[in-house]
């Protein structure tokens, strides 16, 4: 008779066995003379257990390769997702975690979660010379204006007449990119294009500084032009600028937001400074406008900002298209000049 151990296993091995495979060992066993029986189990035993070690040992290998199929499955299908859905991942990304720092920055908050929308635009050549520009209409000085003489400064009015969708790199030495130019908002009451709003206070205040002494340069004179962000930043990059001042008038995701906001680099020669700055140019213009100042953000959202963190830069949003009393008053005919005059007295600290 076969030892206990080996029947113990025996059992063990035909529970595992299928249906049909476990009739036919238990109908060899009763064809077979009791004698051989124990020699059968034994030797049964043992082959089951030396193949299933064989088994064991096989099977790490093709885990392995198994595994390293799936893997390359999962990182294709990865590939492609992102391929097709680049820009919204990439812009995902960017908002979520924004650019890497390597050093602390003297930031304020953006309790708001106002970005704007980052001015998109066409590729052209660079001009290193003052644009020309339409013959400017006097303007009158106030009597206490600031003596600018000797700064130089580029102005670009936000957006244009037509959008592109085609990318440009947003923030230097990563793969984040942005679609290079946009048209910007319309009012939500008035129906003015943020682009045409823009161009008129850029020309107001161009004449203004230049009445203040200033060499006053603008990215563009007209609504339909073909310039990217990145060429605005160029501009103010290779006529050595001491100020790149960008104008916009936002739209908010709430209908109640309004006031003045101004974005600065999160990076650069000035990044240290350049929150404290933004909210003294934002508080000047909200209290010349009338109108509530919504402090300073640092933030690599913006192309033109990024690509211009070696200068004295900043996004001066005006106000918000979006809601209805800032509408009314960036539409006000007397608005633009007082936007020049609390830029101008901030520039002459």
């Amino acid at each position: 008779m076969p030892q206990k151990d080996d029947i113990s296993k025996f059992k063990k091995v035909i529970d595992k066995l299928p249906e049909d495979k476990k009739k036919l060992l238990y109908k060899r066993l009763r064809a077979m003379p009791e004698s051989e029986r124990e020699a059968f189990i034994s030797d049964y035993i043992r082959k089951y257990y030396r193949e299933e070690k064989e088994a064991s040992k096989k099977s790490p290998s093709l885990s392995i390769i198994l595994g390293i199929l799936i893997a390359f499955f999962i990182v294709g299908s990865l590939y492609f997702i992102y391929v097709f859905n680049k820009v919204r991942i990439d812009s995902r990304f960017n908002e979520m975690f924004g650019m890497p720092q390597t050093e602390e920055f003297d930031t304020t908050p953006d309790t708001s979660n106002i970005m704007g929308e980052e001015p998109k635009h066409f590729p052209t050549e660079t001009p290193a010379i003052p644009l020309e520009t339409p013959t400017p209409t006097p303007i009158p000085l106030e009597s206490d204006h600031p003596d600018l003489t000797g700064l130089v400064i580029v102005i670009d009015p936000g957006h244009q007449q037509d959008p592109d969708t085609e990318l440009e790199v947003a923030i230097p030495g990563t793969s984040a990119e942005k679609e290079r130019a946009s048209s910007g908002t319309t009012g939500i009451s008035s129906g003015v294009k943020e682009y045409e709003l823009t161009l008129e206070y850029s020309l107001v205040l161009k004449n203004y500084l230049e009445g203040c002494g200033a060499t006053v340069i603008i990215t563009r004179t007209e609504n339909d032009v073909d310039i990217s962000n990145i060429e605005r930043a160029e501009i103010a990059i290779n006529n050595n600028a001491d100020y790149f001042i960008r104008i916009h008038a936002d739209c908010a995701p709430d209908s109640d937001i309004r006031g003045v906001k101004v974005y600065v680099p999160s990076s650069g020669a000035y990044s240290s400074s350049a929150a404290s700055d933004g909210e003294d140019l934002a508080d000047i213009v909200a209290d010349t406008i009338g109108s509530e100042s919504l402090g300073s953000v640092q933030s690599n959202m913006y192309t033109g900002l990024n690509h211009a963190d070696s200068v004295r830069s900043y996004q001066l949003v005006v106000g918000y298209l979006s809601n209805s009393e800032d509408d009314a008053l960036l539409n006000q005919e007397d608005t633009p000049y007082k936007v020049a005059v609390a830029v101008s007295l901030f520039l002459g600290q």
